[in-house]
């Protein structure tokens, strides 16, 4: 094959990652809209990560590392990347202490 076909293969399958990417996205915003009672429990949830991804960010340094294999150059770019660690571990605890909370109760039915 050459190589001017498999650059239009791309070209074309970008393009249609693109629309389908932003059909999901439009299709997502309508049904937002249309049934809105139905959509406050994600929107609750949307709302909880973003809140947790804050605490995250507000708890993250602007140190910033530049011996390391990829280095990071701005503070705003090492706080983001700080605030995401920080999230994960609030997550990964989050989770911890819902596991315990769920099988202790199901200890007393």
């Amino acid at each position: 094959m050459s190589d001017s076909l498999i650059n239009i293969g791309l070209v074309a399958a970008y393009v249609l990652l693109g629309l389908s990417a932003l059909g999901v996205i439009l299709f997502s915003i309508y049904q937002l809209i249309v049934n809105f009672k139905k959509a406050k429990g994600a929107l609750i949830g949307i709302i909880a990560l973003v809140a947790v991804f804050l605490v995250g960010y507000a708890m993250a340094t602007s140190e910033l590392y530049l011996d390391v294999a990829i280095p990071v150059s701005s503070e705003t770019v090492s706080r983001i990347i700080g605030g995401g660690i920080h999230a994960t571990f609030l997550f990964i605890g989050l989770a911890i202490i819902a596991t315990v909370y769920t099988e202790v109760s199901k200890l007393f039915r």
